[in-house]
């Protein structure tokens, strides 16, 4: 009998989920979906489609790319139940050094 790995953009998902401080239902009122759907898609009983994973990416401000480069950071790494909050904080300040860097005062 093998294990089969959890996909890692669920774990994504939850993680960025609680960086920014949403619970389920409030990150579901934000995105538009029911929090039975978030709390599936957490524990990798849903997939996730590119319509969810845009949802994500405008109410957080994460490009897409970004959530995907997350999510293959997090492939490997054990989830521990304490400390979730310190491996989200880590793997999104991995993110913000590969994010284009922005001039300040400078029009774009």
């Amino acid at each position: 009998m093998s294990d089969v790995k959890r996909p890692m953009i669920n774990d994504a998902l939850r993680l960025i989920r609680l960086y920014h401080g949403y619970s389920q239902a409030e990150l579901s009122e934000e995105l538009g979906l029911s929090q039975s759907m978030i709390s599936e898609i957490e524990r990798s009983a849903k997939s996730v489609s590119i319509d969810v994973l845009e949802r994500y990416s405008e109410r957080l401000g994460v490009r897409m790319s970004q959530l995907m480069f997350f999510a293959e950071e997090l492939e490997g790494e054990p989830v521990q139940k304490r400390g979730k909050l310190i491996v989200a904080n880590r793997v999104l300040k991995l993110l913000e050094a590969f994010s284009p860097r922005e001039t300040s005062g400078a029009a774009q």
